[in-house]
C-alpha cells in the first residue's frame, strides 16, 4: 500500500495546518448536513487509503466519478481533489453516448458512485477494475474485476481533473488540468477576490462544467464553507431565496443566462437575495441589462465580470462591473477585464501575434493546459508558440478588442460565420447591432437551413418587457442589411442548457425541424 503521507496536495496540507483553528469550522453544507473540515479531512484519507488497498492505486489510471445526487457528485471530486487522485466527473444531466464516449477513451479506470446512481452505469462499471458505492451513511461496497486492471497508454501524473469541451455533441476533447494549474488559479482567485474565512459559497453547476472547480476549491483554499444545491433550490426567484438564506451565501457565482432565467421567472412579488456580497459572473458575455436586473436581486452584492475558457483553468481576466464606466461598455456588453497577473493577453490577426488591437484572443500564462489527450492535430491548432518568449498560448477562438490603458472587450467567435444570398456575416455582430437597437435582457440568432445545408436566412429569439414584433423589425430596419433581416422573430423565455447557458442546441433543432427530421 502506498503511504499517504506521500504526495501530499497542496489542498490538503492548507487543511491539515489549520485544523487547530479551523478543523470543526464547516466545510460543507447541504440539506441540514453539516461537514467539519476535520471530518471532511478524515473521509477523503479514509477514501484515499480504500482506494490504494483495493486497486492499487496508479498514476495513469483515473477515477470516474458519477451521481445523480448534487451533494454526493461534488463530494466524491472534493475529497479526491483533496488527495491528489485524478479524476474525471461524468454526468447523467448529458446524452448516456456522451457518458460512455467519455469512459470509453480509457483503457483502465476505478469508478466511484452511489447506491442510488450505481444501476444506471452497469455498462460502465462491467468495464471498470473497481467499482465503489458509497451509501448514506458513507460506507462503500466494492466489486473488482482484475481483468479490466491495467494501464493507460498515455500519462496522467499531476493532473488534478479532466474536463470534456465539445459542449452537448460531438466527440468529446479531454482537457487535463495539473496541480500547478489549479493552485495558480487559487492563488489569483483569492487575491482577486480577496476571499475571507467566513464566506459561504453556492454550488450550483453540473460537475462537468468548470464553474465547479471554482465553487469547489477556492472556498476550501480559503478556508471557508461551500453549500451545495439541489435542482429543487433553483428552480424559481423564491426558492433561490430561499437556499441563499437558509446558508447564509456570501458568495454565489453563475453565468448571465440563468440572472436573465431567475428575471423571467419573477411573476410574483420581490425577491432579494440579502445576504451574498460578492457575485462570479462567467461563462458568456454580460449585457448591462443583465448586470442591472442582478443589482436589483442582490443589491448588497459587488459584481465581478470574468473570462476564461475550460483550458485555462476557469478565469483568466476580470474586472468589478458594479458600477461601470462608459469604457466598460461596448455594444451594450460589459468588459472581460484586464488579464491577471499570472495571465498574458496576444491577439492573432492576419497570422501576426501582437500585444494589442482586434482579433483572436491567445492566452499563456501558468493556467493554461498543455494539450488534450490524444489528439495531437488539435494540440497542434489551439496551441501556439509566442516568437519572442517561446511560451506555448491557447487559441480561444473569441475575438477581442486589447487596448492599453483601457478595458479589453470581447467581440464575438471566430467561427460564427453565415453566408446569407452570397452576403457573409458574423452571428455576434448582428447580436451586437441587435443590442445597441433593442432594450432587450437575452437573444439568440440561429440559422435556418434549406434541406441542400444552405442557409437562407436567421430566426431571433428575444427576451425582454413590453416588446412587439412589428417594433422590433421596424428597428433592425434600420441597423441591419435586408439579408440579414430575421426571417422570424420569438418573443419569450430562451431554452437553458445543463450549465444554465442558452441551450443553441436545442434553439437550432427547434428552428430546423423540418431539415433534422
Amino acid at each position: 500500500m502506498t503511504d499517504i503521507t506521500q504526495n501530499v496536495t497542496t489542498l490538503r496540507r492548507t487543511i491539515e495546518d489549520n485544523l487547530m483553528d479551523y478543523g470543526d469550522a464547516a466545510a460543507v453544507r447541504f440539506r441540514g448536513l453539516e461537514l467539519s473540515y476535520r471530518q471532511l479531512l478524515d473521509m477523503a484519507t479514509a477514501l484515499r487509503r480504500l482506494l490504494e488497498e483495493q486497486a492499487h492505486l496508479k498514476p495513469n489510471v483515473p477515477v470516474l466519478t458519477c451521481s445523480r445526487s448534487p451533494f454526493f457528485s461534488n463530494l466524491f471530486n472534493l475529497m479526491l481533489g483533496i488527495e491528489g487522485v485524478t479524476y474525471e466527473p461524468i454526468s447523467l444531466n448529458e446524452p448516456f453516448e456522451r457518458v460512455e464516449a467519455k469512459a470509453g477513451k480509457w483503457q483502465a479506470f476505478l469508478l466511484l458512485t452511489d447506491t442510488e446512481t450505481a444501476s444506471e452505469l452497469s455498462s460502465i462499471s462491467e468495464r471498470a477494475a473497481l467499482t465503489l458505492v458509497c451509501d448514506s451513511d458513507f460506507n462503500y461496497t466494492m466489486t473488482q474485476r482484475p481483468d479490466n486492471s491495467g494501464k493507460n497508454p498515455f500519462q496522467i501524473e499531476d493532473c488534478v481533473y479532466i474536463l470534456s469541451t465539445s459542449g452537448s455533441t460531438g466527440v468529446p476533447k479531454s482537457v487535463p488540468i495539473k496541480r500547478n494549474n489549479l493552485q495558480a488559479y487559487l492563488s489569483a482567485a483569492t487575491r482577486f477576490f480577496d476571499i475571507h474565512r467566513t464566506d459561504r459559497f453556492s454550488v450550483i453547476h453540473d460537475v462537468c462544467f468548470d464553474f465547479n472547480i471554482h465553487e469547489l476549491y477556492v472556498p476550501i483554499h480559503n478556508h471557508a464553507c461551500l453549500c451545495v444545491a439541489e435542482k429543487s433550490d433553483l428552480l424559481s426567484p423564491a426558492t433561490v431565496e430561499s437556499f441563499v438564506d437558509k446558508h447564509q451565501i456570501s458568495f454565489w457565482s453563475c453565468v448571465p443566462s440563468f440572472i436573465n432565467h431567475l428575471e423571467q421567472l419573477k411573476k410574483f412579488g420581490e425577491h432579494r437575495f440579502n445576504s451574498i456580497r460578492k457575485t462570479m459572473i462567467c461563462g458568456e458575455a454580460l449585457p448591462m441589462v443583465i448586470q442591472q436586473a442582478w443589482r436589483e436581486l442582490a443589491p448588497n452584492s459587488r459584481i465581478f465580470n470574468l473570462y476564461g475558457p475550460t483550458e485555462c483553468t476557469v478565469a483568466v481576466s476580470g474586472k468589478e462591473v458594479t458600477h461601470p464606466s462608459d469604457d466598460d461598455v461596448l455594444n451594450g456588453v460589459l468588459t472581460i477585464g484586464n488579464a491577471w497577473d499570472n495571465t498574458e493577453f496576444y491577439v492573432l490577426s492576419e497570422g501576426h501575434i501582437a500585444k494589442e488591437g482586434h482579433g483572436e484572443l491567445l492566452v499563456g500564462g501558468a493556467q493554461v493546459f498543455d494539450g488534450y489527450f490524444r489528439d495531437g492535430k488539435l494540440c497542434r491548432d489551439k496551441l501556439v508558440e509566442e516568437p519572442q518568449s517561446g511560451q506555448h498560448l491557447y487559441r480561444t477562438g473569441d475575438i477581442v478588442e486589447l487596448s492599453p490603458g483601457k478595458p479589453n472587450h470581447y467581440v464575438g467567435r471566430a467561427d460564427d460565420q453565415l453566408q446569407i444570398r452570397g452576403h457573409r456575416i458574423q452571428k455576434n455582430e448582428i447580436l451586437h447591432l441587435i443590442r445597441q437597437a433593442i432594450p432587450c435582457s437575452n437573444l439568440a440568432v440561429v440559422e435556418k437551413n434549406s434541406h441542400n445545408g444552405t442557409t437562407i436566412g436567421i430566426v431571433l429569439f428575444i427576451v425582454g418587457e413590453g416588446l412587439k414584433e412589428v417594433d422590433i423589425r421596424h428597428q433592425l430596419a434600420t441597423v441591419l442589411p435586408s439579408y440579414a433581416l430575421p426571417l422570424k422573430i420569438n418573443i419569450g423565455p430562451i431554452p437553458l442548457n445543463k450549465n444554465m447557458k442558452i441551450d443553441h442546441k436545442t434553439l437550432f433543432q427547434q428552428v430546423n425541424a423540418e431539415v433534422v427530421s
